[in-house]
């Protein structure tokens, strides 16, 4: 099965208006879908130019493994 993560983010991006500088997800499902990530606690920052998965320590061996 083909890795649409990236595809999926470039969509989200794309679907920006011009008033949207960034968008904070906190739901799990919604960070897992554009990530892959499957942890109990997770937030994602995505803008033009950047994503950030923010996490607490616990996960940092699982983040490297599905998310890269």
């Amino acid at each position: 099965m083909a890795d649409r993560r990236s595809a999926r983010l470039s969509a989200l991006v794309d679907a920006f208006s011009s008033d949207v500088d960034g968008l904070l997800i906190t739901s799990l499902p919604n960070v897992r879908y554009l990530t892959g990530f499957s942890g109990t606690s997770a937030l994602l920052f995505v803008t033009a130019r950047e994503r950030h998965l923010i996490t607490d320590f616990r996960y940092a061996t699982q983040v490297r493994a599905e998310v890269g």
